[in-house]
């Protein structure tokens, strides 16, 4: 027997045996009484079998009638989940988004992100990654995640970048430090100084090295560390001052440590979202963008133009 079923038909019929009265699935369906009696008949037409018993007050199915509700009703809900399901990706209110992120901003704008959406999106599950920048722009590049926050630091063509702001590299050393009684700090004088400084590929890294390599002094052996709570410790113990991003000093443990701006050339990072080229986004990813973009707004510490 050919599949002549019209899923009008059946979400009729499946009202009509759950209401056990046509004029109420009628009603359900928004459909005059005549034409859902008609769409049962036809239904029963194609059939070849009666699927109410009509000869009592109430609507009751035949044996046809309950092995047909039994095949049919869970198929139909699963096709009303599946339809909802495609409403909320369209409207953005579900889906799975992974971006990268730089260290020095994960634990900053990355979380209040993430917290965010979890209270506003709770469906939209969202992964972040924690990545040095070359890795970031990587990932982008290879589809592993929808986005990145980081920095832009060469022209890639697939790519494009959003400014969210600027980012300042400042000296943390104790507050006892001879240094710290000046206001601004200059990279001749950081270079006299033990320096504990991040992981070689790490952009705070290569910025404090460029800006150290034009001074041109000769500088006295230090520290490498992986994580900035290292640093922040090993300063406090007079092991040397540390180059940090301004914009993660409150959110490390910094007692009785002061931070210093750091003179010419100034270390500033253009921080932004980075993404793939493409006519249209995603409504879960554009819904994870924005609230990102209202977390950086609110950002302190930070400068809005370079």
């Amino acid at each position: 027997m050919p599949n002549n079923f019209k899923l009008r038909q059946l979400q009729g019929f499946v009202a009509a045996a759950e209401l056990g009265s046509f004029a109420l699935a009628a009603a359900q369906t928004s459909m005059t009484p005549p034409a859902f009696s008609q769409l049962i008949k036809e239904l029963e037409s194609n059939l070849g079998v009666a699927l109410f018993d009509r000869t009592t007050r109430r609507l009751h199915l035949t044996a046809a009638g309950e092995q047909l509700l039994l095949s049919v009703r869970r198929p139909l809900q699963d096709l009303d989940h599946a339809s909802a399901d495609m409403r909320a990706l369209v409207e953005g209110s579900r889906g799975r988004i992974a971006f990268s992120i730089l260290h020095s901003l994960a634990f900053g704008i990355g979380t209040r992100t993430l917290a965010a959406l979890q209270q506003s999106h709770p469906s939209i599950a969202v992964q972040m990654i924690e990545d040095q920048n070359d890795v970031l722009i990587e990932r982008i590049v290879n589809r592993e995640v929808d986005f990145g926050l980081g920095m832009f630091t060469h022209a890639v063509s697939e790519l494009a970048f959003e400014p969210l702001f600027v980012d300042e590299l400042v000296a943390v050393l104790r507050e006892d430090h001879p240094l710290a009684r000046k206001t601004v700090v200059e990279w001749g004088e950081l270079a006299e100084h033990p320096l504990i400084l991040l992981p070689q590929k790490s952009s705070v890294r290569r910025l404090a090295e460029a800006s150290l390599l034009l001074t041109g002094l000769p500088r006295k052996a230090g520290h490498e560390v992986v994580s900035m709570v290292t640093a922040i410790n090993m300063a406090s113990a007079g092991l040397g001052i540390t180059i940090l991003p301004k914009l993660s000093l409150p959110w490390l443990k910094v007692d009785h440590m002061a931070h210093r701006s750091i003179g010419e050339p100034r270390p500033h990072r253009q921080i932004g979202i980075i993404r793939r080229t493409s006519p249209s986004i995603p409504a879960a990813e554009e819904t994870v963008l924005n609230q990102m973009r209202r977390q950086a707004l609110t950002t302190s510490d930070v400068l809005r133009e370079a």
